[in-house]
């Protein structure tokens, strides 16, 4: 099953990246590879002495793996939505059908894109002064009467205040190291054999001094 969840991410990455268009995915994609992702940490630390078995590397690799392609598939999906969302807002043809395939939180995306691009024109191009943070409600609007199936919309919320993040980095844990707190303010306390994602940055501090490994591989 495991093997088949991975062949199943990897065929779908390749159908996207050759197809350039957004395509269908299962809602519950994101959530069935967290959950695959959970369990093999969790048969990797059942293991006795996985540093020093074989199996222990495999579970890593596959671990690592299944974190990319996922990733992969985001990063790739993101760039799509982007390139909708600009046709839409420079008046080209936008294909429905392709539109209606984004999930729910894509969508959310694709709107608060469009209505943020409208606001930086209206207040760059014609010097009007609109309060930015939007949740691209008008823009929804706009798409949904095109199609024939007008949906209302709440009172936009206002925008939740959010740190500054930096990317992300899987690694293996392979030496000692005391707890720390993390780029993303976070405080970090790792034992030898861990498998976390951290800061990239804290990532990168703690490979240089071979306390952990960054787990790249190739897909």
């Amino acid at each position: 099953m495991a093997a088949d969840l991975l062949e199943k991410l990897r065929q779908m990455l390749l159908d996207m990246q050759h197809s350039g268009r957004l395509s269908h995915i299962e809602p519950g994609l994101y959530d069935d590879a967290r959950a695959y992702i959970e369990k093999r940490k969790t048969d990797y630390y059942d293991l006795k002495n996985p540093l020093e078995t074989r199996a222990g590397g495999l579970l890593i690799e596959e671990i690592g793996s299944v974190t990319e392609t996922v990733q992969e598939i985001f990063s790739v999906r993101t760039r799509q939505i982007l390139d909708l969302a600009f046709q839409q807002m420079e008046g080209q043809y936008v294909n429905k059908d392709e539109a209606r395939k984004m999930l729910p939180e894509e969508r959310a995306m694709y709107e608060r894109i469009i209505s943020a691009i409208e606001e930086c024109r209206e207040a760059l191009v014609h010097g009007e002064a609109v309060p930015f943070g939007g949740d691209g409600a008008a823009a929804g609007a706009r798409f949904d009467e095109a199609d024939g199936t007008p949906e209302p919309h709440g009172t936009p919320a206002p925008p939740v205040p959010r740190s500054a993040r930096s990317p992300y980095a899987l690694v293996h844990i392979r030496s000692e190291v005391e707890s720390f707190m993390g780029m993303d303010g976070r405080t970090y306390v790792l034992n030898v054999g861990d498998i976390v994602t951290l800061p990239e940055n804290n990532a990168d501090v703690l490979c240089e001094h071979d306390i952990a490994l960054n787990i790249r591989l190739n897909k």
